[in-house]
């Protein structure tokens, strides 16, 4: 808490998730992180079971995914879809133009410390009886100031106290199991599906393991018939060790057994040795400096926080009681997955975060690019998550280097390209031929033929520059992606009757039906397309231009026409982006039938948000405005992501009753008990759509205007908000009574820890 805040006798209560009982499934376990090791805790009395991830265990190997014969199809799909045969054109792409599958995230496996007994002198019997009946006082906490998951309970006399966090600068996991006797008797051990072995060491047990060279996606087949375990899966390493105990430990059959102890504390690690430095202490406080360093940017108080357990509080909203003060909670849970999921030096955070349980994980775990990927950093700017980029820009500029095989490949363009889904293997190509097959599955171009990818990724390294004038960061990072994008762009542009189109083109995961009534994906120049073509391009010459470039210098080192000239003539030349008979955006090239109305993607509406290109036009504001009520009339907003892109529609409508409507909507509906995002199953990126929600109802910094409380509901009457990010290097802290703001101030910040 800041000494203002003190002075005016405002006061952050604390920030936990309280829970009265062990999870019973998934979505009710505590997730820890350090970026890379994960872990979902479930706080059993008799077994304590922790889901183990590690953000580098995927299916698969090296190999090149890419269709030889795609780029001979392309002329013929081309010219049907200028002919009007759409869902020719669509039937074309399917059997020429896609490559396989990505492949999938893997979980580690369930650590299990199972009890035997905290009273090993009763009988057998009765040890057997039902022991949830003997707990009294039993909670469980995720503390959020501390990224730190505590369980405390009495059995039997004894008292009990756990304590389990995911160390960065230590990059291992830490458990701390303590009795107030000496009677703790537990057995350690690591049950994982990725085959590992398991080796006696003095402190404890190693273990290696690989993982399979190939996994197909859930949705292509299930079971054994889905695996090849083969020998080029990615091997690892890792192991658990017994760092302090003052009882009895023996080690042996893949298992540690410890009897007669007070004090037991365990480390794991995997792939990344542990660096962990001191005593238990230390090595606490070492984490939480960390991640506080972090966390405390911001704080944000809407109401006060309950004593009741997270779940009831949850369960009393979704029954139409109020509870202002867990909206705050949720948001600064945001903030903690994020930076629990994703710090210099990982991996990004994929569609779980680092968070999966399943062999075969929902969507395979990927980095889904046409909005799930990319929505999960929406907050990273503005609510002081910015150190959480680097794992993002990192990726993204490896995936960038594989595009460009990809954009000759497929299509004989310069620069690079990106479609909707990639892995660690960084496959950019279109998905959907399972493997050993020779198509595409039926139904799969309407998610996969989408070449925009990289144009919509490419926008957090602008948006990086305006919020920090990291000017260093605009010319080695930031520069060099955009002339690729905007190489590609110029050359898979096509001109069709005085304009260049997108062709062939899709509007993600949507369907239009053709004159015939048939359901289509393919046409061409989508609204989506042609709004991220224009902002790759505007944004390539502002960086040009704040670099002062008369030329593009690489454009000359190979040879061809200057690139600043090609963008410009094809920026003055692009298709619009029109308005149809009802005042709505026109989602496609012409105004189709819907085939889906209420369809969860907004991607017509990319153009308002996230994107700029529209701020301060009144007219196609209205065209939103009219196009969102459409989508929502028809039941749009049903899973847990495009309610948080709704939530962040309204706001930038400056609707504060609308966002507060979907807000409110999305725990309610879809979220879980431990207030994971329900998709369902979990997806993290609702979670962290709609934390920029709630930013982006507080403060808007868009089309070169800062609006305070821009979209405050009338629930959210009283609070203050300190630290959000906005434009310029500055941060903004805010205070409001009855729905008016009663202080604001605006200050610079220093120009340490920008991402270089």
């Amino acid at each position: 808490m800041s000494e203002k805040q003190e002075d005016a006798g405002l006061y952050q209560e604390q920030m936990e998730l309280y829970y009265d009982r062990p999870a019973r499934r998934w979505e009710e376990t505590l997730p820890i992180g350090n970026g890379s090791l994960g872990g979902m805790i479930w706080g059993g009395v008799d077994e304590e079971l922790i889901g183990l991830n590690e953000e580098s265990l995927w299916s698969g190997y090296r190999r090149d995914k890419q269709n030889p014969q795609a780029f001979e199809g392309l002329a013929k799909v081309r010219e049907l879809v200028f002919q009007g045969k759409c869902f020719e054109a669509e039937q074309l792409i399917e059997k020429t133009m896609l490559g396989e599958y990505n492949e999938s995230y893997m979980p580690l496996g369930n650590l299990h410390l199972t009890y035997h007994g905290m009273d090993r002198g009763r009988a057998a019997q009765e040890r057997a009886a039902s022991l949830w009946e003997k707990v009294r006082d039993y909670e469980r906490r995720l503390h959020l100031e501390e990224a730190l998951v505590t369980e405390d309970f009495r059995v039997d006399g004894v008292c009990c106290h756990r304590e389990m966090f995911a160390s960065k600068p230590g990059n291992a996991m830490a458990i701390r199991l303590t009795a107030d006797q000496a009677v703790q008797d537990v057995e350690i051990w690591l049950e994982s599906p990725l085959k590992c072995v398991f080796t006696e060491e003095k402190e404890g047990l190693a273990f290696s393991g690989k993982c399979p060279e190939h996994l197909d996606p859930s949705y292509v087949r299930r079971g054994e018939s889905a695996v090849i375990w083969g020998y080029r899966g990615i091997r690892f390493y890792g192991g658990i060790s017994v760092a302090e105990c003052d009882g009895k430990v023996s080690i042996g059959g893949g298992r540690i057994r410890i009897t007669d102890a007070s004090v037991i504390v365990l480390t794991v690690w995997a792939v990344r040795p542990a660096t962990l430095e001191g005593k238990y202490e230390d090595w606490k406080r070492q984490h939480i400096q960390d991640y506080r360093s972090i966390y405390d940017k911001v704080e944000l108080y809407l109401g006060p926080q309950s004593g009741e357990p997270t779940d009831e509080r949850l369960r009393r909203l979704q029954t139409g009681g109020e509870d202002n003060g867990l909206f705050a909670l949720y948001f600064q849970y945001g903030r903690y997955l994020m930076i629990s999921s994703s710090r210099k030096g990982s991996l990004p955070a994929n569609l779980q975060g680092i968070w999966s349980w399943d062999f075969q994980a929902p969507w395979s775990g990927n980095w889904t690019t046409n909005i799930n990927t990319e929505m999960n950093y929406w907050p990273a700017l503005s609510c002081g998550l910015e150190e959480c980029l680097e794992p993002y820009f990192a990726f993204v500029k490896k995936l960038a280097l594989f595009g460009k095989k990809t954009a000759w490949d497929f299509y004989r363009c310069r620069g690079t390209v990106h479609h909707h889904n990639a892995d660690v293997w960084y496959a950019a190509n279109p998905v959907g031929i399972a493997y050993g097959a020779e198509a595409g599955q039926p139904g799969s171009v309407c998610w996969s033929m989408w070449p925009m990818g990289m144009a919509w990724l490419a926008q957090e390294f602008y948006a990086y520059y305006e919020y920090t004038e990291d000017r260093e960061f605009l010319e080695k990072q930031a520069y060099p992606l955009f002339r690729d994008v905007a190489w590609f762009l110029v050359d898979w542009l096509v001109p069709y009757q005085g304009s260049y189109v997108t062709c062939p083109s899709t509007s993600p995961e949507n369907k239009f039906r053709d004159e015939e009534g048939r359901a289509c994906a393919v046409t061409m120049a989508s609204a989506m397309d042609m709004e991220l073509t224009r902002e790759v391009f505007e944004h390539y010459l502002d960086i040009c231009r704040i670099l002062e470039m008369e030329e593009d210098p690489w454009s000359r080192e190979q040879g061809g026409q200057d690139l600043i000239k090609e963008v410009r003539q094809r920026l003055a030349h692009l298709a619009p982006v029109r308005v149809g008979s009802r005042g709505q955006i026109l989602e496609w090239f012409r105004e189709y039938e819907e085939a889906e109305p209420g369809h969860r993607h907004l991607s017509h509406l990319y153009g308002y948000f996230p994107s700029e290109l529209w701020a301060g036009d009144q007219e196609m504001e209205k065209a939103v405005r009219i196009s969102l009520d459409s989508r929502l009339k028809n039941g749009g907003g049903h899973t847990g992501w495009s309610c948080a892109w709704i939530i962040n529609l309204m706001a930038v409508l400056g609707d504060g009753e609308g966002a507060w409507k979907y807000l409110h909507t999305l725990l309610t509906r879809s979220t879980y008990p431990n207030l994971w995002d329900a998709h369902e199953p979990f997806q993290i990126d609702g979670n962290f759509g709609g934390i920029a929600g709630i930013a982006n109802m507080l403060v808007q910094d868009r089309g070169g205007e800062l609006k305070l409380l821009p979209a405050l509901p009338k629930q959210f009457s009283e609070g203050y908000v300190r630290g959000l990010r906005i434009k310029g290097n500055r941060e903004v802290s805010l205070t409001w009574k009855e729905g008016k703001l009663a202080a604001s101030e605006i200050r610079p910040l220093s120009k340490e820890g920008t991402i270089l």
